[in-house]
């Protein structure tokens, strides 16, 4: 297979981190063939299998899709990105790809962007912007909800819990609290891991389970990244999905 000169963000990331082509294909799930045409400039890295390359390699998303090569690689935390950083990304990996942690990462965006949108919304009041900055709110979100599917049913989901007769309060003009929002959102959230664990055949891991990983907590820091702390360091981790069939 031709060798792809340095034209390419996600060529400089994966010689820095030292796969072949092949072997990134095997992490994002696609063909040799298609890195090798996003590397030479032949097709274009999409959104999505960028955002994969990132979940998989902790790199930054932003410095992957700038596509700049003339600047140096940098982590989800826009620290310096280097071969040890992919590869204490993949020891912990599975952990972050778990129905479980994948809900906790949703609670902390949705908690952060609230707070950044109650400063962005009073910002603009103390300006006098307030029609303006709505007006731009209001056509990123029509394009994030066309982008990703979400639909009316999407909407109503976080209220139907705390509304049974939701089209009947409708009617009645009856306002839906910001209390019974938040409620609602964590209530579907819940609903939706429990379906995922379900249909993936997996169950939670036990504190001996992730002793036995040498793993002692798991948890998201202040920048919604994942920290793992480890007993000691004698053991890698190797911390994978377990299916309920499997002892």
């Amino acid at each position: 297979m031709r060798v792809s000169p340095l034209k390419h963000t996600l060529a400089v990331l994966r010689i820095l981190v030292g796969l072949t082509q092949k072997e990134m294909a095997a992490i994002l799930h696609c063909s040799a063939p298609t890195i090798q045409a996003i590397e030479l400039g032949k097709l274009n890295l999409s959104e999505k299998l960028a955002g994969l390359v990132s979940l998989q390699t902790g790199i930054n998303l932003a410095w992957l899709l700038k596509n700049d090569v003339n600047q140096p690689p940098i982590d989800i935390k826009g620290k310096a990105y280097t071969k040890e950083t992919f590869e204490e990304f993949q020891a912990v990996n599975h952990i972050r790809q778990t129905p479980t942690m994948e809900n906790e990462v949703a609670i902390y965006y949705q908690e952060k962007f609230i707070e950044r949108l109650h400063a962005l919304l009073i910002r603009a009041y103390i300006n006098d912007d307030t029609d303006l900055c709505v007006y731009k709110l209001s056509k990123v979100f029509d394009e994030l909800e066309k982008q990703f599917h979400v639909t009316e049913a999407d909407r109503n989901a976080i209220y139907l819990n705390k509304r049974p007769n939701l089209e009947a309060d409708a009617k009645k003009d009856n306002p839906l609290s910001w209390i019974e929002c938040i409620s609602g959102f964590y209530d579907v959230l819940d609903l939706e891991e429990k379906k995922k664990i379900a249909a993936r055949g997996l169950k939670l891991y036990s504190e001996a389970e992730l002793k036995e990983q040498n793993i002692q907590s798991v948890y998201l820091d202040d920048n919604g990244q994942l920290i793992v702390n480890r007993l000691s360091q004698s053991k890698p981790i190797n911390l994978k999905p377990k299916s309920k069939n499997k002892k």
